[in-house]
C-alpha cells in the first residue's frame, strides 16, 4: 500500500488520534478494573475495623470496632483534595442530622500534624481525626478520598472511591433511616 504524499500528514494524524484513543480507553478501563478489584479486596477482609488509628489531637488511638452500634464512616482524605473537603462537608451534615447514630473517622493522608490541626480548626467538622498515611499505603488504596461505610454491626456496606456529589451518600442515609426502625 502506498499513500500519496499529500495525504501522508492526514494519515499520520488519523493514526495518532486512533492510537491516543485506544491508550486512553485502556488506561480508563484498567483504572476501573483496579478500583473494582480494590473494592472486592476490601469487602473480602475485615481488618480495617480492628486496626488502631492514632488520634491527631491526643495521644490515644481508636478503631472502627470502638463504635459498634453506630454507623461508622472511615474516611481517608487529604487537604489538597477539593473532593475531600466537599465530602467532609456532606458527612458533617449527616453527622449533625444523626449525632448519636453516625461516627466519622477522618484519616489524614500525607499531612503533617500541624496541617491537620489547622484543617480541624478552620472547618470544625464533628469527626474523630486520625492519622491514615500508613494504612493508605498498606492497603494500596487507589486515590483520595476513599470512604468505608460500616453498619451498626460493623459490617462493611459501602466503599466510595472519590467524591462526585452529595447524592453519593444517599445509600448511607437510607441505611441509617432503615436501621432506625429496628
Amino acid at each position: 500500500m502506498r499513500i500519496d504524499p499529500k495525504y501522508f500528514n492526514t494519515f499520520l494524524l488519523i493514526v495518532a488520534v486512533v492510537a491516543a484513543s485506544l491508550i486512553a480507553y485502556f488506561i480508563v478501563s484498567n483504572r476501573t478494573a483496579e478500583k473494582s478489584k480494590f473494592k472486592q479486596r476490601m469487602f473480602s477482609q475485615d481488618s480495617l475495623q480492628t486496626i488502631w488509628w492514632n488520634n491527631v489531637q491526643s495521644d490515644d488511638s481508636v478503631k472502627v470496632a470502638d463504635f459498634e452500634g453506630a454507623y461508622v464512616v472511615l474516611d481517608l482524605w487529604s487537604n489538597w483534595s477539593d473532593a475531600s473537603l466537599n465530602s467532609h462537608t456532606e458527612l458533617a451534615k449527616i453527622k449533625q442530622q444523626y449525632p448519636d447514630k453516625v461516627q466519622v473517622l477522618a484519616a489524614a493522608v500525607g499531612l503533617r500534624k500541624q496541617e491537620v490541626e489547622n484543617y480541624i480548626e478552620k472547618h470544625q467538622f464533628p469527626f474523630h481525626f486520625v492519622a491514615g498515611s500508613k494504612q493508605f499505603s498498606e492497603f494500596n488504596m487507589p486515590g483520595l478520598p476513599v470512604q468505608f461505610v460500616y453498619d451498626q454491626q460493623l459490617d462493611l456496606r459501602h466503599v466510595f472511591l472519590g467524591y462526585s456529589d452529595d447524592r453519593q451518600y444517599d445509600s448511607l442515609r437510607v441505611l441509617i433511616k432503615n436501621g432506625n426502625h429496628h
